[in-house]
């Protein structure tokens, strides 16, 4: 009998890692298993090697699932927590459809090759009856069709709806796109359907961890959104977040997030994955306008520049061509001109360690994914179980989370409590948790908590079992190159590079 969402994460509260350097992505869609596993009697058998199907089913075992009928037809590692009948909502990151300086997009978003044996397993313990859907919302000018193409999980899926026994469909959970001038600032808004299922807004209140900041309420922004249409959802009042339905009806959540860093939260692992179930991003609270000298949390310090450019910004954002956008474009790229000759830094947006905002932002997005009923209500008890893989077999590093550097590292890492899932897989980055808010603070709700059990274990490549705490001190380190904003600032100390090894 699989277990509830309330006892799963007791139940597994493994965290384990799988690496080979060696892997590297298949290049032939829908990316078939490349040996005939016991549990796949009568599946297709790829003819090149598939490592990434390898290791997401090393690490599935490493964990655990199904433990006594493991290497056998049996074998039915989801059916701990999936039965059949039940929706499932497969999560990737899908944030770009390319890279903004050209080149790989590998390093960004998650791969078809990762999400397929997921797909076989989720589909193995429905056994025909349930629904599969694969949904993200990227952010506002990502092309979606692109993005499946470039993640070519579009393949995965035009074959999952007819190889498979349940219906499989793909979703962009976007209610807002928008149209970007090659210069980068957004031109026009064009509203789409969206979550098929439609949408559901949630106001946590004082449950907020952005009630916290209350003082400064009146300073909450989103990149590329002007501040009327953010503060119209976070205020003295409310804490509001309309998210998207399909995830509320879920009963199981399958997050496969990509293995990054993050200019604004240091990383961007399973925790910050489920910003991609809000429907309108105008909702995100991604940090607070101005320098940290006059109480803000945009960049350090104070500057007269910045502040002046981020007017012209949102001046310009939204704005259709003319004579006026012409102007202010010119006046922009005028201060920004001035900021480079000052020799000022390049910390924008929230971009560093100092973002005291965006964390909060997350996690209530994550309690809500895990508490959120269908009718606006939460629930003291979590309402779906979630399950989260990392796909980091083409890692980014550097300043991510859309500009990042594609890295082979091959790497997978999976688990049930995203906290010391990301916790370890933070450590293994060769970053310390504990100078990372995400991580650090993710148990200041006083209501609605994320699991994180003290038992939690870290199993690396099927082997040695230690406390995450231990890991995050002693255990193996990948030695990613941070972002800017966040350089000697959430490194673990004398780690060691594994890169090459």
């Amino acid at each position: 009998m699989p277990h509830s969402p309330s006892t799963i994460y007791e139940t597994f509260p493994a965290v384990a890692l799988r690496r080979d350097p060696d892997s590297r992505y298949p290049d032939t869609a829908p990316f078939h298993p490349s040996e005939a596993y016991p549990e796949w009697p009568d599946a297709a058998v790829g003819q090149e090697p598939n490592p990434v199907y390898a290791l997401v089913r090393d690490v599935l075992a490493d964990l655990g699932l199904d433990r006594d009928r493991f290497g056998t037809p049996d074998w039915n590692p989801f059916g701990e927590f999936i039965r059949p009948g039940m929706r499932v909502v497969i999560k990737p990151n899908l944030v770009l459809d390319r890279h903004p300086r050209g080149g790989d997009v590998a390093g960004l978003v998650t791969h078809g090759s990762v999400l397929r044996p997921v797909l076989d397993y989720a589909a193995k313990a429905l056994a025909g009856e349930g629904r599969i859907l694969i949904a993200d919302a990227p952010i506002q000018t990502t092309e979606f069709e692109g993005a499946l193409r470039a993640s070519r999980i579009g393949e995965v899926a035009a074959w999952a709806a007819e190889a498979l026994e349940v219906p499989v469909a793909v979703a962009d959970f976007r209610q807002v796109v928008a149209e970007r001038e090659p210069a980068g600032h957004i031109v026009g808004w064009r509203e789409q359907p969206g979550d098929p299922a439609g949408y559901q807004e949630f106001d946590l209140g004082a449950d907020s961890l952005l009630a916290g900041l209350a003082d400064d309420a009146g300073r909450f922004r989103v990149s590329n959104y002007q501040a009327r249409d953010t503060l119209q959802y976070h205020n003295r009042r409310s804490h509001r977040y309309v998210m998207a339905r399909s995830v509320l009806e879920a009963d199981v959540v399958l997050n496969l997030p990509k293995l990054k860093t993050h200019c604004k939260a240091g990383v961007t692992l399973s925790l910050k994955n489920v910003v991609g179930t809000v429907g309108r991003k105008q909702c995100l609270a991604h940090h607070r306008k101005g320098g940290s000298a006059r109480g803000g949390d945009e960049y350090p310090g104070r500057s007269g520049l910045k502040a002046l450019s981020e007017v012209l910004e949102r001046r310009i954002d939204g704005r259709p061509a003319g004579a006026a956008r012409t102007g202010l474009s010119l006046a922009y790229r005028v201060v920004e001109r001035l900021i480079r000759m000052a020799g000022q830094d390049p910390v924008r947006d929230g971009g560093w360690h100092g973002n005291d905002t965006v964390w909060r932002m997350v996690l209530d997005l994550d309690r809500l994914v895990l508490h959120g009923r269908s009718d606006g209500s939460l629930a003291d008890t979590p309402q779906r179980t979630v399950f989260s893989l990392i796909d980091g077999i083409v890692a980014g590093e550097g300043e991510g989370p859309l500009e990042a550097d594609p890295t082979p590292v091959g790497a997978v890492a999976a688990g049930f409590a995203q906290v010391p899932l990301d916790r370890a897989v933070t450590a293994w980055m060769g970053f310390d948790p504990d100078r990372i808010p995400l991580m650090a603070r993710a148990g200041e709700a006083a209501r609605f908590r994320l699991p994180d059990p003290a038992e939690a274990r870290v199993v690396s490549d099927g082997q040695s079992v230690v406390s995450v705490a231990q890991w995050s001190r002693s255990g193996d380190s990948l030695g990613f190159r941070p972002a800017w904003g966040w350089r000697g600032h959430c490194e673990r100390g004398g780690a060691g590079g594994m890169r090459d090894s």
